[in-house]
């Protein structure tokens, strides 16, 4: 695109030119509880910032994050109107009522009927580009969901992924079936409250986990099977309570038993109750922090600073990376390369800069949001195969488009020229998109996880909050956590027409018929807490764009760590840690 564009590139230059590594005072400043008040501009930055032709952002890392993952929200549903023309019918959304722009039914958006270009403004010379662009965000629809795969069946209680079957409550899925309360599940089945699982089955409350077999409260370990409260542990068959294990079977609280001494162990589990349950829970937690752990989760790395990094080399300042090169200041990457301020990206894309959930083999894609498989877009949301666009909204294989006009190939790189060197120009162009260009509330949102804030504060910095939607249960009877039977044998078939009272909350929740079978199948008792609040606490242990700084407590060496030491977790490097476990 820039080689279209003389008068910015000559705008551009200039800046890039003039810059060097310094340290700067981040807009937010003062504003932001998190903010890192001054922060530096690195020689490896400017190296980035030339390669993707923008000038030096104006906040700092930890404020840009916060701006990225406002857009995101994995963990609650409502039910709302669908405000499209002629339509008023209740439908399922990720956003609730007070979100400020339309929200219309995800099938009507990419459907025939429905035509982005009626929104289509053409820019006035000399006019700024972000006034411009927010109006038009605020008068476009948003899609009720993000992506609705149409191979998908019987999962309309789901947001993103493909190819899921049964899907209830499940967010960012890839060929999943049978599967509740869990997100960034791919290739498995039968999964319940879990978040981040590949090719399992049989799984409940599990982290960061691969092949499990009928596997639950499992954390950070993979091939393991018929095992319970797992921490750090690899092939593992037959384990209850263990930590850093390797290979282990026939081990309760990381000591060997007999075949015989763990059947029996295993007996008096069973039946069990929620009692017998905190109590194992209490007791597994305890050894977890008695005994080192890896505190970075870096796995066959080369020159990365960050966490939970994973096949990567040339990383700086991230976490939750996989498979990538050369990416500064960015998180949950898969597949990924040559990229700066990128959050939720994967699918072999390349050379983005301050975009959330663009991936699907996009390339030079700029301060977007919500789109796949386009190249060379700046500033576009919610839209699919894209090439050279620009302030668009919603649309599909289209080319030289901006601000949702259609253009000849020249018309479109004289337009784009125009807006771009009047951004830069008026200090506009370089930092994306504020608070006030997401649908999301912040409450709602993945970044209150990570960052949590009061009302008045994301309102100063220009985000909204909402209200927790009246409850529907209706005239369902309604039932306090202490009346839940303790075991799953005493729950009847009629307690899917019963509410329960979540007793962190206090909002009553159901249990549906199919998970009632999962329970049944896996011998566990009723949950207590509602969902949402189950999802949250199994996200906080791989928190989105968090990172802990410390040191590891056996070589005293500075470390980043995935897990908070405030919470008096025995952190090692990967170096120790490697020399401890294995």
């Amino acid at each position: 695109m820039e080689s279209e564009t003389p008068k910015f590139n000559e705008l551009i230059g200039k800046v890039l030119e003039e810059l060097t590594p310094s340290k700067v005072i981040c807009k937010w400043s003062g504003e932001n509880p998190y903010c890192e008040g001054e922060f530096e501009i690195l020689e490896e930055d400017i190296k980035f910032l030339k390669m993707l032709k923008v000038p030096a952002p104006s906040f700092c890392p930890t404020c840009r994050r916060m701006r990225r993952l406002l857009h995101m929200n994995f963990i609650r549903l409502f039910k709302r109107k669908c405000e499209a023309p002629t339509h008023s019918e209740m439908m399922i959304s990720i956003y609730p009522e007070e979100c400020p722009f339309p929200v219309y039914d995800y099938q009507y958006f990419i459907g025939d009927v429905f035509d982005p270009f009626i929104f289509g403004e053409k820019y006035k010379e000399g006019t700024s580009g972000m006034e411009i662009l927010l109006a038009q965000r605020k008068v476009f629809p948003m899609p009720s969901f993000l992506n609705r795969d149409p191979s998908s069946v019987n999962s309309d209680y789901s947001n993103g992924g493909r190819n899921v079957k049964n899907g209830y409550y499940v967010f960012a899925c890839y060929t999943v079936e049978d599967a509740w309360y869990s997100d960034l599940v791919s290739r498995s089945r039968n999964v319940m409250d879990s978040h981040s699982v590949w090719d399992s089955e049989l799984i409940y409350t599990c982290v960061q986990v691969e092949h499990l077999y009928k596997c639950s409260f499992i954390y950070f370990s993979n091939n393991c099977t018929d095992s319970m409260f797992l921490f750090d542990c690899k092939n593992c068959d037959n384990c209850f309570g263990c930590v850093n294990l390797r290979g282990g079977k026939y081990v309760v609280y990381n000591k060997q038993y007999t075949k015989e001494e763990y059947e029996k162990f295993m007996q008096d589990v069973y039946p069990l109750s929620r009692t017998k349950l905190s109590e194992y829970k209490n007791k597994f937690w305890q050894l977890v922090k008695s005994m080192p752990i890896n505190g970075s989760r870096n796995l066959t790395v080369t020159n990365i600073l960050g966490a939970n990094i994973r096949n990567s080399k040339n990383i700086y300042d991230a976490n939750n990376v996989v498979n990538s090169e050369n990416a500064r200041h960015c998180d949950t990457l898969l597949s990924h390369h040559d990229s700066m301020d990128a959050m939720f990206s994967g699918g072999h894309s390349s050379f983005l800069y301050m975009t959330l959930n663009i991936g699907s083999q996009s390339s030079n894609v700029k301060f977007s949001v919500s789109s796949k498989f386009s190249i060379d877009c700046e500033f576009i949301f919610n839209s699919k195969n894209l090439n050279n666009c620009f302030m668009c909204f919603g649309l599909q294989n289209k080319s030289y488009c901006v601000l949702n006009v259609q253009y000849s190939k020249e018309e479109y790189f004289k337009i784009v020229d125009e807006i771009k060197s009047e951004m830069l120009r008026r200090g506009e162009y370089g930092d994306g998109l504020g608070f006030e260009f997401s649908a999301q509330a912040y409450n709602f949102s993945g970044v209150q996880i990570s960052y949590p804030l009061e009302k008045n504060i994301v309102e100063k910095l220009g985000g909204y909050w909402a209200e927790e939607p009246e409850t529907n249960a209706g005239d369902t009877k309604v039932i306090k956590a202490q009346e839940v039977p303790e075991t799953i044998e005493e729950v009847s078939d009629d307690a899917i027409n019963t509410a329960i009272e979540c007793e962190v909350t206090g909002r009553p929740f159901r249990i549906t018929a199919s998970e009632l079978e999962f329970y049944r199948r896996r011998k566990l008792p009723l949950p207590t807490v509602q969902p949402s609040v189950r999802m949250e606490n199994n996200t906080r242990l791989i928190p989105y764009g968090i990172k802990y700084k410390t040191v590891c407590a056996k070589c005293k060496n500075d470390m980043y760590s995935l897990f908070d030491p405030e919470e008096n977790y025995i952190l090692y490097c990967e170096t120790c840690y490697q020399e401890e476990v294995y």
